[in-house]
């Protein structure tokens, strides 16, 4: 999939975007460097983006990825989200979730719908809890962001980050859920 200078810009800004909410210590200078994304070059922002993506799988856990087109294919991700996949980078790049080489197609109906109501609504999504099948076939839960990665054109894809979490942490966040819910 070959991504384009204008949606280049579109997914850093949804990277900072979610990382700024879900995640700010993950890329502390990401604020700094954002202001010279519109003068640019494809090059140079592509080159951006795999820092981050490097940086990302170096100093967390986190995993990060994007979806573009109409399809929801995958553009692209960090190295703890392919690990998850059980697949290369390179091998992740235009499959969607529904592909049976990957491990969570049994939860792909679930992503595809929360995917679906972030592009139409334009509304980022943050700290969904959720379960995920990995590569080993554990199933875990996962905190996730997503947001829509908007261009000129309009939605043109989704970016989301996620981390596993820990049972005892996950049952405790989904009683915190519960309990606001009901207020």
């Amino acid at each position: 999939m070959n991504v384009g200078v204008e949606e280049l810009r579109a997914v850093l800004q949804a990277y900072k975007q979610v990382a700024d909410a879900s995640w700010p210590d993950l890329h502390p200078a990401m604020a700094a460097r954002a202001t010279s994304w519109s003068r640019a070059s494809a090059p140079e922002l592509q080159q951006e983006l795999d820092g981050y993506l490097r940086e990302s799988a170096q100093r967390s856990q986190v995993r990060v990825f994007f979806k573009l087109g109409p399809g929801l294919e995958f553009a692209g991700c960090n190295d703890h989200f392919a690990t998850d996949a059980g697949l290369t980078r390179q091998a992740l790049v235009g499959l969607d979730d529904f592909s049976p080489k990957l491990p969570w197609a049994a939860q792909a109906a679930k992503y595809r719908a929360d995917d679906k109501e972030i592009v139409d609504s334009g509304r980022a999504q943050l700290d969904i809890l959720e379960r995920q099948t990995n590569s080993s076939g554990a199933i875990s839960w996962i905190r996730v962001g997503k947001t829509p990665v908007r261009s000129a054109a309009g939605v043109i894809g989704l970016f989301g980050m996620y981390e596993s979490l820990d049972d005892k942490t996950a049952q405790r966040l989904y009683l915190e859920r519960s309990r606001a819910g009901s207020r």
